[in-house]
């Protein structure tokens, strides 16, 4: 199928139901094809020269992150050092080697998505892939980089929303986190305001009940007067007005309370930035340190992490090379071996993301019924500890802005990981290809 093939097929396709957490306002005026088709330049691939270095950064406004076509997406996303200011995430010892076992069949594998039924090595032809990996028994089986080079580093987006939980898993499992108290008994600041009392369960599974929410919110990415838009102008992310305030925490802790806790699943980076917090302050250490002490180090990255943070010092997203999303996949499988000399991620972490959801929360709000319509006929069963849902056979998932995601598959010991440079849309055919890629391991 070619790419005028694909934009012909998704025109008489009927999307409105179509959605991911981050795009719900953008499905009620349909779908952008292009914006999934996107464009299929290759010189991201190749690397820049100076002369499309400077076009580039002529293209990308950064007091508004303004990002005039495709291209200067992806260049943002894979150089987002010389753009954002940001913190390293140290890399240490021995990298861990992985193994490949070529398996060109997976590129035939085909998935029912929004733009048509369609096979892998179609949609990294013609879509917005920049990555591909995927990853059975800790040995690479597949592995294409259309659209960046193999040691380029990318922006997770919103996919290191599943580091974070881990980091608070671990704290948790080392007995300095109980995920029932409220999260002001670990962060001394959030007393007296709308978080206290909420217990950290609730702000892992994104059941605070706080303002700020963002997939509930249409204005939250472009409306100045949105509390969600105020947080993003804060980090960095948006334009600050004469409203934003300087400090994230401060911004953050003044956020006021607009449902009772624990009663709805309500995705917003609110939520993981306070946990963030929480792992700064039960560790005296900047989140990056954390994430390399804990993680990075231990499981061999092949290069230092990059992540990105304002000028107060409040973290972001984290870039970084697809092989090592995929190592961190790894921790959640029975292949860790291949990575870390030591199990990082516990048994009771695992069981707890597959087991210990609430299933009464999840289509509460708009970021559950926006995954349960991805998957109408297999429908996920619960979300949390920052992991966007979790399938009945024990599968989950973490979606990115902009077409990034890791999908887990432990009792499959697969995992898949994909870095993108297109629309939000773009994120579910990749998700939709990746779980058929998983299920075609028996």
């Amino acid at each position: 199928m070619k790419k005028n093939e694909i934009r012909s097929l998704f025109a008489v396709l009927i999307l409105s139901s179509f959605s991911v957490p981050a795009i719900a306002q953008e499905t009620k005026e349909g779908i952008n094809t292009e914006a999934i088709i996107g464009s299929t330049a290759r010189t991201a691939g190749q690397g820049y020269t100076q002369a499309e270095t400077l076009e580039h950064l002529g293209n990308f406004d950064h007091p508004r992150w303004d990002v005039k076509d495709d291209e200067t997406k992806r260049f943002a996303h894979l150089n987002g050092p010389q753009i954002f200011t940001h913190a390293w995430v140290h890399r240490d010892g021995p990298i861990s080697l992985l193994q490949t076992d070529e398996q060109p069949r997976i590129g035939k594998v085909k998935a029912s998505t929004p733009i048509g039924d369609i096979t892998l090595d179609q949609w990294i032809a013609d879509g917005t892939v920049d990555g591909f990996l995927v990853l059975h028994h800790g040995k690479i089986v597949f592995e294409q980089y259309p659209r960046m080079r193999s040691f380029d580093k990318h922006h997770w987006w919103s996919t290191r929303k599943g580091l974070v939980g881990t980091v608070i898993a671990m704290l948790e499992d080392e007995g300095k986190v109980d995920v029932s108290l409220g999260v002001e008994n670990y962060v001394p600041e959030l007393k007296g305001t709308a978080w206290d009392g909420v217990p950290v369960i609730d702000v892992l599974d994104m059941a605070s009940g706080t303002s700020g929410v963002e997939v509930d919110d249409p204005d939250a990415l472009t409306g100045e007067k949105s509390r969600y838009y105020q947080y993003e102008a804060s980090v960095g992310n948006r334009p600050a007005t004469a409203k934003t305030a300087k400090s994230t925490y401060d911004y953050v802790a003044g956020l006021s309370r607009h449902r009772p806790n624990g009663e709805a699943y309500e995705y917003t980076t609110v939520n993981t930035f306070v946990l963030t917090w929480l792992a700064e302050s039960v560790t005296g250490k900047p989140f990056a340190e954390v994430v390399s002490e804990k993680i990075w180090r231990p499981m061999g990255a092949q290069s230092d992490g990059v992540m990105m943070v304002s000028s107060a010092g409040a973290s972001s997203t984290i870039n970084s090379t697809l092989r090592d999303l995929g190592r961190f996949g790894l921790l959640f499988t029975p292949s860790w071996q291949t990575v870390s000399q030591r199990q990082l991620v516990s048994d009771a972490y695992l069981k707890k993301i597959q087991q210990g959801g609430r299933p009464e929360i999840f289509d509460k709000a708009g970021a559950g019924k926006n995954w349960t319509g991805v998957f109408p006929d297999d429908q996920p069963m619960h979300n949390t500890y920052q992991w966007d849902f979790v399938m009945p056979d024990g599968d989950f998932f973490k979606a990115g802005h902009c077409g990034q995601g890791l999908y887990l598959s432990p009792q499959r010991d697969v995992v898949v990981a994909f870095f993108g440079s297109g629309d939000d849309p773009s994120i579910v055919v990749s998700l939709k290809l990746a779980r058929a890629i998983a299920k075609s391991f028996k």
